[in-house]
């Protein structure tokens, strides 16, 4: 009966009274309990704008509860079904700023693409500079179709109020969707300081930038990631300092989520260009309208690249290579007009890491695979028979684990000569170096000269420092040459110090999918566990996919599928 009376006082008691004092007070004490507007509605019986309008005059009123606390914190976890038989269940998540307007193209979009496949949205809200729009907020007249006063000082874009989510939610086992959280859009990284907010869950934080981090884990056991959304509303920041850089970096964008019966999940950035248009693999959304975009003779191509994580080839497992490579495997569905190999040959059979451990060589010996000369085969013809496509240039970029080959011929020793496995395609190498340098010939590349000896693999190989961009028409393109194995001036690579080229910009390297500002770095096709990477690992099997509109999607495979549903027909 109680929470009768308070539903009924807050509808008809006017602010001030002692009645509706203790009905604000109340309202506040359910709020700390629950935690959420949508809890506290629906315990009292009314709207959750009723309950954010009492919220905000319990404020002025300075009514505060007498008491706080609880055992296990406020946050509640709202936990969804795992889909049943062949079904997919799909969410499409994203956050809006107060007082402003959606980017109406774009929500558009997610709305048409969200009904395609049958798709939950959830939109999570974020508060900032609402003080600077004075005591009111607007609405959408639907007859005059323009925005008119209503007198309360919060406010969000009506058309989003259905799927507004500020709550924890359990997308799948081991995915938290962390609506609660009300993030600055000036924060520069948005997910720093919340590696470890859902403990051994990963996490999907709402903000107005994309970004993405692999944090470390058991080696054995997944890998925790961490992902925000972007936005969905315009850019409307103060012009100053951190407003300017984050009007900068604000992104019109979306994540989809997608869940299958096993429980695996998957994870893709939906980021629309200024017209609010955008591509999801192989659908292109524009106009409200969803198009599944099919290779032609005359338009062989549905993305603009791939980039796989680092390949490591002598460190490929099978499965990895057919999925991936393999006949109508992800890359013949994507059909890429570029696809750029980093590291792609390992030295393993000589890694220089590896030359002082007498018991590690003795077991590649025992293996069979110490021999440079049969690694640098499989690498060429794994280049020319399994990589080779006739509509997709294949672009081999200068990368550390290459480079080792000619680190080995330069500092091969006395002992070289001893090496009988090695010492014909040590002295052959070293003979073919020597003569380009008589010759000057500064154009020599070592590993395309070694792997195009055994057959030819039909690949362009950058040289040291060769850029290399893609989709230039769209903020100046995205820079594809560099590894990311150095930095400024020859320092270490890392993700900090590249994100600050001022150049949007794919890499490798780190083998751990990153997303930090413009810097995106893919992670690795390779095994897992390459001997050498002790202790927890934040490594991931992902791959980064280009679009011709210049936006980007990191792709994760999980369990031997890179998507929900995928097969490889």
């Amino acid at each position: 009966m109680a929470q009768v009376r308070c539903a009924e006082v807050i509808t008809e008691f006017p602010l001030g009274s002692t009645t509706d004092l203790r009905v604000l007070s109340e309202t506040r004490a359910l709020m700390d309990q629950h935690g959420s507007t949508e809890k506290v509605a629906e315990i009292m019986g009314v709207s959750r704008r009723a309950i954010r309008e009492r919220l905000t005059q319990s404020t002025d009123l300075k009514v505060k509860p007498l008491w706080g606390g609880s055992l296990h914190g406020k946050v509640k976890v709202e936990k969804k079904p795992i889909p049943k038989g062949r079904a997919i269940r799909r969410y499409i998540v994203t956050s809006a700023q107060n007082n402003t307007r959606i980017h109406e193209q774009f929500w558009r979009n997610l709305e048409a693409y969200a009904a395609h496949h049958g798709a939950e949205i959830l939109v999570s809200t974020f508060t900032y500079n609402h003080n600077a729009f004075g005591q009111q907020s607007v609405k959408r007249d639907t007859l005059k179709q323009n925005w008119v006063a209503s007198g309360k000082e919060l406010w969000y874009d009506p058309k989003i109020e259905r799927y507004i989510a500020d709550r924890r939610i359990e997308l799948a086992p081991g995915l938290v969707w962390c609506g609660e959280t009300n993030i600055l859009p000036t924060k520069l990284h948005p997910l720093s300081g919340y590696e470890t907010y859902t403990g051994r869950s990963s996490g999907i934080i709402p903000h107005a930038k994309v970004a993405m981090q692999s944090g470390a884990s058991g080696k054995f056991e997944p890998t925790k990631l961490m992902y925000s959304t972007g936005a969905v509303t315009l850019k409307n920041y103060i012009q100053k300092d951190a407003g300017l850089k984050g009007e900068f970096h604000h992104t019109f964008g979306a994540l989809i989520v997608e869940v299958d019966s096993d429980g695996d999940w998957f994870v893709r950035q939906l980021s629309a260009d200024d017209d609010g248009n955008f591509q999801d693999l192989w659908y292109a959304v524009t106009g409200g309208k969803v198009t599944k975009l099919v290779a032609t003779e005359k338009q062989p191509n549905i993305v603009l690249a791939v980039q796989p994580g680092d390949t490591h080839k002598a460190k490929l497992e099978d499965w990895m290579e057919n999925l991936f490579w393999g006949r109508k495997g992800i890359k013949d569905q994507l059909r890429p007009a570029y696809e750029f190999q980093h590291d792609l040959f390992d030295m393993d059979a000589r890694s220089h890491h590896d030359r002082n451990d007498p018991h590690l060589m003795y077991e590649k010996w025992v293996n069979g695979k110490d021999s440079v000369e049969n690694e640098i085969t499989d690498t060429a013809m794994f280049l020319s028979d399994t990589v080779y496509r006739p509509w997709c240039e294949t672009v081999v970029v200068d990368s550390n684990h290459d480079e080792a080959l000619e680190k080995w011929i330069r500092e091969g020793g006395k002992d070289i000569d001893s090496d009988f496995v090695n010492v014909i395609t040590y002295h052959e190498l070293k003979l073919a170096k020597l003569k380009a340098i008589k010759a000057g010939d500064d154009d020599f590349h070592l590993l395309e000269y070694a792997l195009n000896s055994v057959v030819d693999t039909k690949a362009r190989f950058l040289r040291e420092d060769e850029s290399f961009i893609i989709a230039r028409e769209h903020g100046g393109g995205i820079e594809c040459g560099n590894h990311g194995h150095r930095g400024n001036g020859g320092s270490r690579g890392s993700p900090v110090g590249l994100s600050k080229m001022g150049r949007k910009s794919n890499y490798g390297h780190i083998h751990a999918a990153t997303i930090m500002l413009g810097a995106w770095f893919a992670g690795v096709m390779g095994a897992l566990d390459q001997g050498y990477n002790k202790g927890p690992s934040n490594w991931t099997h992902s791959f980064i996919v280009t679009y011709a509109n210049g936006k980007r999607a990191m792709v994760t495979i999980w369990h031997g599928k890179p998507w929900a549903g995928y097969k490889q027909r």
